[in-house]
């Protein structure tokens, strides 16, 4: 059975949540449309994903990890993204404790370090929007200097510099948590959701399970080892990754008090700076777009 774009849309908006393989309320969906194919919909669902998703499929080795092949990507109307893809029949686990499964997927994070690149950035492109950017203006970064530009900018620890020279960069998930592993029948586990891939720092994945892992209150894939030559570097990527979420950083505007991240950032102890009580001017220099 193949579907039009317009039956496709149909589907999707008749479609209820006891008809959906996956919902987030306001949020993104996932329908499946056959025994092959599904649909992921929503607005936040956009051709950087779908593009990150088709390179992963093209460059990871399948007996490895396995990725939906993706067949189409489309946007309506309303500001909603449709990513056709194939359907893979499968299961998710809350949590990984059988030793065979906790070695497939250090297999896969090894092998997503052999992927390597020149520039950092999303593997499909565009603006970088993952968690470990903040929550608004997703960045755009075409050297390791804007990275390191964007987080010495928000760290705000006095004398401190973040440094990321001689980092390779390598492909990061940088959302590679439970929800989007899916248990094959006697294949390896296939990986979903690409919307925050990129090449990066290999860190910032450890960084990235840090941070989901306590905001969510749930374990992430792996505990990943953080050196202890990158502490001081997890330490300041950390208070950044506070600050974005409790100030609002931009070239012409101000910023404010968004939320409290003391829990986590408690853990890597350091200045902070005391969230003022009206806005504050504040132009960064050379901010990446």
């Amino acid at each position: 059975m193949v579907l039009s774009r317009d039956e496709i849309i149909n589907r999707c908006d008749k479609a209820g949540p006891q008809d959906l393989v996956s919902h987030i309320p306001y949020g993104n969906s996932v329908l499946k449309l056959s025994d092959s194919v599904a649909v992921k919909f929503g607005s936040g669902v956009t051709k950087y994903e779908a593009s990150s998703q088709e390179k992963a499929y093209q460059i990871l080795d399948h007996c490895i990890v396995r990725v939906p092949k993706v067949y189409d990507f489309f946007e309506d109307g309303r500001g909603r993204g449709y990513l056709v893809m194939q359907f893979m029949a499968g299961e998710t686990q809350e949590t990984f404790t059988d030793p065979s499964q906790l070695d497939a997927l250090s297999q896969v994070l090894d092998h997503f370090a052999t992927r390597k690149s020149e520039k950092p950035g999303p593997l499909g492109g565009g603006p970088s929007s993952a968690l470990l950017f903040g929550e608004s203006d997703p960045p755009t970064f075409e050297t390791i200097e804007d990275i390191e530009r964007w987080f010495n900018i928000r760290h705000l620890v006095t004398g401190a510099t973040l440094s990321l020279q001689g980092s390779e960069l390598v492909l990061c998930h940088l959302d590679l948590f439970p929800r989007n592993i899916l248990w094959l029948s006697d294949q390896p586990p296939c990986v979903l959701d690409w919307a925050s891939a990129g090449y990066f720092p290999r860190i910032f994945e450890a960084c990235s399970q840090l941070i989901r892992t306590r905001l969510e209150q749930s374990g992430g894939v792996l505990q990943i080892p953080i050196p202890e030559c990158d502490k001081g570097r997890v330490s300041l990527i950390l208070k950044a990754w506070g600050n974005a979420q409790r100030f609002h950083f931009t070239r012409a505007e101000g910023r404010y008090v968004k939320e409290d991240t003391s829990a986590l950032l408690a853990e890597y102890p350091g200045p902070l700076p005391s969230p003022p009580h009206a806005p504050i001017l504040y132009t960064p220099p050379d901010l990446p777009s």
